[in-house]
């Protein structure tokens, strides 16, 4: 199922229950369930965080079935940001240490089974998939 939703941190909530609502009616395990919603929320939240200036809604995609759970966001009039890209990630030194950003991204690549990325005309397009556990 695909909905569209407003570039803004006040769309979390609507997006949480048009998930939810996917991932209950397929039966997907509440194992499942925490990850793919914290990946979205992450991948979300990055879009509206680094495009502030830019006004298109945000296109959500879910699929789920017996096999797993398939989510892509397509955001649209952007820059090129490939989040599959390797980068340097510090997890050893203490918090207060670390350069801000990218942990995110790192949380996110070891909560997915798959994660890819497209670019194409200024369309920026995440998907990732988790499989039943």
């Amino acid at each position: 199922m695909q909905k569209k939703f407003n570039r803004s941190y006040d769309s979390l909530e609507d997006i949480f229950e048009f998930t939810e609502d996917i991932l209950a009616n397929r039966e997907i395990q509440e194992s499942m369930r925490f990850p793919i919603h914290f990946v979205t929320e992450e991948l979300f939240t990055n879009m509206v965080k680094y495009n502030p200036e830019n006004s298109n809604d945000i296109l959500l995609d879910v699929d789920a079935s017996a096999d797993g759970v398939t989510v892509s966001l397509t955001d649209f009039g952007v820059d090129e940001f490939d989040v599959t890209a390797d980068r340097e990630v510090d997890t050893e030194s203490p918090l207060e240490d670390r350069p801000i950003g990218g942990l995110g991204l790192h949380l996110i690549k070891k909560m997915v089974d798959t994660l890819e990325y497209d670019y194409s005309e200024k369309q920026s397009t995440i998907k990732f998939t988790k499989g039943n556990d």
